[in-house]
């Protein structure tokens, strides 16, 4: 068989893998495509904890309370986190006035929602005056079988009795989070990515595009040795509502295919791919994307089988932009 042949026959086998073969042949493929599509490849948006004030540690403390009495549907006890003369404004829009008013849409969103549990998250606690706050955060609701509401709140707080109880209380819906924005954070990826093995001449160009309407990223990949393409790939990008993670699926022209799901692990994201030879042969692996900027990013793979045979891994494999274009 010659170099030719042996490449395009491990290539299909190996479904679109990085390949090191005893010619020293070197093919990036469509696998480290998957690895791109983690759960937020932009710039590290990971909001910064808020500085904790004693008027922080205060509110986070009662909060705590508040979950620990709605647990066990204390309606008083979490009455007392409020003024008698408090205003709240649920998320569905009704408002209750004082203490009375409050209490009873307590009671009636325990019988509503027996057993139920909240978690407060805050996200921001600022003074407005001398003994006044202004609270910011979210609040999750999980029902006895697991079914959970989100909202924002927004609560002003005043001091009163050395407790900062709740004067207004503000709920609004979580506001849906669209597939297009599930995927802004991966909009640095638009462009032409490039890597090449010189010793091999071999070329391995993808074309990244967002597809119309926005809710995908489609992924062309053509591999050339020399002027001559030897084998081609499209992937498609997406958000999986189901599993809540950006999936991919992947395919080429042989008739091989793969998927994956992801999760990120600060500036690394680690995609568990599967996926089938044009021949059947069912194959796996684990790709990891360490980016180092806009610009480049190193890909590796590990755990790789090929119907359950374990395969050997690939190291780190740096992939550059094509700049000006």
């Amino acid at each position: 068989m010659d170099g030719a042949s042996k490449f395009l026959f491990n290539c299909k086998r190996l479904h679109l893998s990085v390949l090191y073969n005893a010619m020293n042949i070197t093919f990036i493929t469509l696998s480290f495509a998957i690895a791109l599509v983690g759960t937020g490849l932009g710039e590290d948006s990971a909001a910064k904890a808020p500085e904790m004030t004693p008027e922080m540690a205060a509110i986070i403390a009662g909060d705590r309370a508040y979950e620990e009495a709605h647990a066990k549907a204390d309606v008083e006890a979490l009455a007392a986190h409020f003024t008698e003369d408090a205003e709240y404004t649920s998320d569905d829009g009704r408002s209750f006035s004082g203490s009375a008013a409050i209490k009873a849409c307590l009671r009636d969103g325990f019988r509503a929602n027996k057993g139920s549990k909240i978690s407060i998250h805050v996200n921001s606690v600022k003074q407005l005056a001398l003994g006044v706050l202004v609270e910011k955060g979210t609040t999750t609701v999980v029902s006895k079988t697991g079914d959970e509401v989100q909202s924002l709140f927004t609560a002003v707080r005043v001091k009163k009795d050395d407790k900062w109880k709740i004067s207004q209380l503000i709920e609004t819906p979580m506001p849906e989070i669209t597939p297009t924005e599930r995927l802004v954070e991966l909009s640095w990826l638009i462009g032409y990515w490039e890597e090449t093995d010189k010793e091999a001449g071999l070329s391995i160009r993808s074309k990244y595009d967002w597809a119309r309407g926005g809710n995908f990223i489609t992924r062309n990949v053509t591999v050339k040795r020399g002027d001559d393409p030897v084998l081609e790939g499209w992937q498609i990008i997406g958000w999986d509502p189901v599993e809540e993670s950006i999936r991919s699926w992947t395919f080429d022209d042989a008739g091989g295919h793969s998927g994956g799901y992801w999760t990120r692990e600060g500036q690394r994201w680690l995609a568990r791919e599967t996926g089938y030879a044009p021949d059947g042969s069912r194959t796996s692996a684990d790709q990891t994307i360490s980016k180092t900027n806009n610009n480049k990013f190193y890909w590796e793979s590990e755990n790789r089988t090929l119907d359950g045979d374990p395969q050997p891994a690939i190291g780190r494999i740096e992939i550059q932009r094509v700049k000006g274009e």
